[in-house]
């Protein structure tokens, strides 16, 4: 039966790995994201991530990645995010963990896994006396509600309708089509969508 892959990875050699895919290429949006704030003059960004779904195992590969890209070290460890309804006092515990790396100058900058949560953590750090972006540039991944916040956040924005096309067209080609031609794995590149929460529009 013809398979395709959506957004996932397998373990290279499996045999899921010989099977169609179509993935974002999550590294190179994290990549976008570092480099922007490093190009606004800020120094490696903080990452802020979930750990629970394969974007956000990828991101968190990917903002490694980056920084060995562009001979960055991380000023911390990874803040741990987690969704604010689900678990309030860990949500809270990482806010604060991120405003105290704001205030004693850890980080002037931060990408957040993902736009959900970037838009909680802004509004819990406005409350705490840290503003994006005059204090803290920010930029979310995901790109889904982005764009309805308070100040607009910029983010990277995975082609996820792409994705579903190309993967739809090749399951489609692959039922007229004999079980010996070659699979194939595509990778399509997300972009960043430039707003107010890095500060680049104030510049």
């Amino acid at each position: 039966m013809p398979t395709v892959l959506l957004e996932r990875r397998p373990t290279a050699g499996s045999p899921l790995d010989g099977l169609d895919r179509v993935c974002s290429d999550h590294a190179h949006g994290v990549l976008l994201a570092v480099r922007h704030l490093v190009d606004l003059g800020h120094g490696a960004p903080l990452l802020m991530a979930r750990a629970d779904s394969p974007t956000a195992v990828a991101v968190r590969s990917g903002y490694a990645e980056a920084l060995a890209v562009l001979g960055l070290r991380a000023p911390q460890d990874v803040i741990d995010s987690v969704p604010a309804e689900l678990a309030p006092d860990a949500f809270e515990q990482a806010v604060r963990a991120l405003r105290e790396a704001v205030l004693s100058g850890v980080a002037t900058a931060a990408l957040i896994h993902n736009d959900v949560d970037a838009i909680q953590v802004v509004q819990r750090l406005a409350e705490l006396g840290v503003r994006v972006p005059e204090d803290l540039a920010l930029i979310a991944y995901d790109d889904e509600v982005a764009a309805l916040a308070d100040t607009p956040l910029t983010a990277v924005a995975p082609p996820k309708r792409e994705v579903g096309r190309h993967a739809t067209e090749l399951l489609v080609e692959r039922l007229g089509q004999s079980a010996d031609e070659p699979r194939r794995h595509l990778t399509l590149l997300p972009q960043l969508r430039v707003r107010d929460s890095c500060g680049a529009r104030l510049r």
